[in-house]
């Protein structure tokens, strides 16, 4: 009697490459996170109720990529965080503290320079404000961080890339997705969004070579965090992805001079990064 074959799962481990699966999962995720943001009505009583409802919208994506990235592709989610398993603190807060003082140390001085710009906005329920725009500022961070960092460094193997004749490359394939990541959000769109789509992409390309260095995505996310947090809390604009109750509502954010500010303030949060990662080698 002959033998019954059993199929194996089409999209099991064992017979589908690393290649395929990639290439595949990326379009998968971004249907879900797409999907996901259906659930936000397209109006809310408030920027307090839309705050809430973007975190839940946040939670249950997170949740969702990592399903999809641990099931699915069979990629070791919390290597993809760090290369030891383990959460590196120092490199965070290098990367929060640094980004957090240049933004908003330089958006001072552009207020003390150009005080028409700036109007006090800061309504009441401050507090409460602030605390929700850091939970999806976190929750936000931490997603486009294992999606356009994590993911793409993960391409080949279960470690971070490290070959340097293909770090430019990853560089440009993480600024390139950071950007595309980017494209719904208002200030990309109109004549300025040249200004916000370059930043986007800078952004992006430091952030991966950051997450290549340090073999972990603690210190872009730092620096992620606090760049968004700047915004949340102190300098928001016109035309932000989510209004927030800020102290001040910057307008004239966009242009020319918000992306020298911009980037160099990236790129010093990068150097101060590198910095430290080499005082942890030579220790």
């Amino acid at each position: 009697m002959k033998e019954q074959k059993i199929k194996t799962p089409m999209y099991g481990k064992e017979k589908m490459g690393r290649l395929v699966k990639w290439f595949f999962g990326l379009p998968l995720i971004f249907v879900l996170y797409f999907t996901v943001s259906l659930i936000m009505p397209t109006a809310a009583s408030g920027s307090r109720q839309v705050m809430v409802l973007n975190i839940i919208s946040y939670m249950v994506f997170i949740m969702a990529t990592v399903i999809v990235i641990t099931r699915f592709l069979g990629f070791p989610f919390r290597k993809m965080v760090n290369e030891s398993g383990y959460f590196n603190y120092g490199f965070f807060l290098v990367g929060l503290v640094t980004m957090f003082i240049l933004g908003a140390g330089t958006t001072f001085v552009w207020m003390a320079f150009r005080p028409e710009s700036f109007k006090f906005t800061m309504g009441p329920g401050f507090a409460l404000d602030a605390l929700l725009s850091l939970v999806l500022v976190v929750c936000a961070a931490f997603l486009e961080e294992v999606l356009c960092r994590s993911y793409i460094a993960y391409f080949r193997n279960d470690s971070m890339e490290t070959r340097p004749r293909f770090k430019l490359i990853y560089c440009l394939a993480s600024a390139t997705v950071f950007t595309v990541f980017h494209f719904q959000n208002p200030e990309v769109s109109g004549s300025k969004a040249i200004y916000s789509m370059v930043f986007y992409f800078i952004m992006g390309f430091a952030m991966m070579a950051i997450t290549l260095k340090t073999k972990g995505i603690e210190a872009a996310l730092g620096i992620h965090i606090a760049n968004n947090l700047v915004n949340a809390w102190l300098f928001t604009y016109p035309d932000a992805a989510l209004s927030t109750n800020a102290v001040f509502t910057h307008y004239d954010n966009i242009g020319p001079l918000m992306l020298v500010q911009a980037v160099l303030c990236i790129l010093a949060s990068s150097f101060a990064v590198f910095a430290s990662s080499r005082k942890v080698v030579d220790e």
